[in-house]
Order: structure tokens, then sequence, then C-alpha cells
């Protein structure tokens, strides 16, 4: 009598991972990207320093602090960290967050009792992104438990980065230790975007944006604007729908009357 082989043994597929639901868990819009962010002079130690922790995390620059106006791209600059890691390891344990919902959560868990739960969540990552820590400032309890967290991640060579409005030392009412955390790591400085830089984020967030703009139109808007690149892009956009309301393309005349309010007054003769 002749037998069959048995049949090979099937072997279950893991389930393909989803990057818009790892995303998503981990808090990162996946719209803030390297590729997305214009690198100039006054951005390019900080740029350059973010690109070595993404390919290399936890190697050279372990915390990552940077600092600098509103508006100007750390927040930017955190998620394409954390996006550029999920394309590389997509089973990373990315956790971005903001230092007031790292503060709600903590008085969460002692309201309710659940501080091991808290303490697993933060301390088991393998990327921790904090924004704007500066807020920490004056809360005692939050900041002895962000010190906890931070030192579990650091001894166990896990990457961190974390932002703040103004140099280390320069955060009021905060702890010494926790600064001294900070400044053992790198600390990088994004300034606001000089006029070749702002040029190149408006014409940027217009191919992103699919909105057609001349050359004239981009160096305008970019002599009138020139606090941070959040106002670029937001005027940008503001122009496109006035536009896009009135029928019109975006030409200088049009442009000129929709910044009239910020222009310039004419010198008094």
């Amino acid at each position: 009598l002749e037998f069959a082989p048995p049949a090979p043994t099937q072997v279950a597929a893991p389930p393909p991972i989803d990057p818009v639901r790892v995303r998503r868990n981990a808090n990162l819009n996946d719209r803030y990207s390297f590729d997305r962010f214009v690198v100039g002079v006054n951005n390019e130690l900080a740029a350059a320093a973010c690109h070595a922790v993404a390919e290399q995390p936890a190697r050279m620059y372990n915390p990552l602090f940077l600092y600098g106006g509103v508006g100007l791209g750390k927040t930017h600059l955190m998620h394409a960290i954390g996006n550029a890691i999920l394309e590389t390891h997509p089973n990373a344990n990315v956790c971005y967050v903001s230092s007031e919902q790292f503060t709600n959560d903590l008085v969460t868990s002692i309201q309710e009792g659940t501080a091991p739960a808290f303490r697993h969540r933060y301390r088991r990552v393998d990327l921790l992104l904090v924004d704007d820590v500066h807020f920490l400032q004056g809360k005692e309890r939050t900041q002895e438990e962000f010190f906890h967290t931070f030192n579990a991640l650091y001894h166990s060579d896990k990457q961190i980065v974390v932002t703040s409005d103004v140099y280390p030392k320069q955060i009021s009412e905060m702890e010494e230790r926790l600064i001294s955390r900070f400044q053992s790591g790198m600390v990088a400085d994004i300034q606001a975007p000089e006029l070749d830089t702002r040029v190149a984020i408006i014409r940027k967030k217009a191919e992103a944006e699919q909105i057609a703009i001349s050359s004239e139109v981009a160096n305008f808007i970019a002599q009138v604007v020139k606090s941070n690149v959040r106002e670029l892009e937001g005027t940008l956009l503001r122009l496109a729908v006035k536009a896009e309301l009135l029928g019109r393309e975006i030409d200088l005349e049009l442009t000129r009357d929709s910044l009239r309010a910020i222009l310039p007054a004419p010198d008094q003769a």
C-alpha cells in the first residue's frame, strides 16, 4: 500500500502591521516627516541631530533637547524622528506626549490608584518624545515622576527627546537634577528662519498642498511674514482659501491685499 506524504504544516503568518494604527497609538502625525522639513542655517544643527537619533537611537545624542520659539518646527522634528524609526522598526514602542498630557495622566493615576499602570506605560517605551517640557515648571510631583521615568529609560538605553521654548537652565522652577539630565546629552536650538529659508518653506508647503503660486508671491510673503514657520504656512493656506472663494489666481495683487493688515506702514514724509 502506498500512503500519501503528510501535508506540510501550515504556519499562520503574523497579521500585517498597520502603519496608521501604529502611528495613532504612538500619537504621531505622519504628515510630519523629514522630507517635509525645510533645513536652513537656522535649524541645521537640530535637524542633523534628529536625523542621527532616528538612524541610531540611544547611541550618540541621548537625551536630545531641542529648544526655540513657538512655531519653529520643534514638534515637526519630534514626530519626524518617531515616524522614521517606525519605518525601519515597525515594532518599536514609540510614545509622543505633551508635558501637559504627561501631567494629566499622572494626576489621573494618583486619583484612580493606577500608578503602576502609568509607570508601565511610560517606562517600557523604546522612544519617548516629550513636547514643551517647560510646562512642568513648578509641578514638583510631576517633575519627580518624570525624573524617575527619565532615569529608567536612560539606564535601559532607550532614546529620550524633549523640547522647550527656552534653554534648559532658563526654565524657571525646574529641579536642578532634571536640568542636569537635559544638559547631559545634545542641546540644539532652532532660530527663526532667514529669508531664503522662509521662501523655501512657502514653496514646500505650496507643493505639498498643491497650491499654485509664483516665485514673486512666495518672495513677497516671505518678506512680510518673518516670525515663524507656523505663521508662514498659515498665511499661505488662508491666501489659497481666499483665492478659491473669489475664483481668482494667487497673484501679487491678491497677496498684497490679503496681507495689508501686517504690511509695514509707509514712511511718513
